[in-house]
């Protein structure tokens, strides 16, 4: 092999190498200079942001803004969102080990396949989230606005879901063993193939509108 093919290999290996390390660069790290916007914004404040990938485990982020935001493969281990703003961003993949989500807006997020056993959701807005295939086992969502929410096959045994508001939630495949449904409205929810076994639908409006009278486990007992 004669000195110029050498030096066409060489110089696309060099190109092959850079174009490698330009996209293992672009697809796992947050953009540096809307992390540094975040940061130093009060509240913490960044819209439709790249923060893929960033590491804030135990910051406050009370009443922070970061609707629309990338959030996925974050480290959010016990962040406190309190009053916070989170609507419609992307957390697939984020770490929400003892996560505090207090009066915080959810609305349209998508938290597909987390686990949030361990998590605090008080008084949250999901609306229209995404959670299909959550471990949401033992969770407290105690009349939370979860109308229009996905839960397909989400496992949500002895979930408690009293008084909240389901309407048109997609529930199906998913499991809610021993689940509290109680005065729950279920006005056009999907509970196609759910388990259902345990579950306590007293007082509840059940999918066509009808309530559910007091002793309903399992399944819901008209008057």
């Amino acid at each position: 092999m004669n000195a110029s093919a050498l030096e066409r290999i060489s110089a696309k290996l060099v190109l092959y190498t850079m174009a490698f390390v330009m996209n293992v660069g672009t697809c796992h790290a947050f953009s540096s200079t809307d992390f540094q916007h975040m940061k130093t914004s009060g509240p913490h404040q960044c819209i439709g942001c790249d923060l893929s990938g960033m590491d804030i485990e135990g910051w406050e982020m009370d009443d922070a803004i970061l609707k629309g935001s990338d959030l996925r493969r974050t480290n959010l281990t016990q962040v406190e969102f309190e009053l916070a703003d989170l609507s419609g961003t992307d957390l697939r993949d984020a770490k929400v080990y003892r996560v505090v989500f207090s009066r915080a807006n959810l609305s349209k997020a998508n938290l597909s396949k987390l686990n949030l056993s361990t998590t605090t959701i008080n008084d949250v807005n999901l609306n229209g989230a995404n959670l299909s295939e959550t471990n949401l086992t033992e969770g407290f969502l105690q009349g939370v606005d979860l109308s229009g929410v996905n839960l397909h096959k989400a496992v949500c045994n002895r979930l408690t879901m009293k008084k909240a508001n389901l309407t048109k939630a997609d529930l199906s495949g998913g499991e809610f063993v021993d689940a509290n449904f109680e005065e729950a409205n279920l006005i056009g929810a999907n509970m196609k193939n759910a388990n259902l076994n345990g579950a306590n639908f007293s007082g509840a409006i059940w999918i066509d509108g009808r309530k559910c009278k007091a002793g309903s486990i399992g399944s819901c007992k008209f008057y």
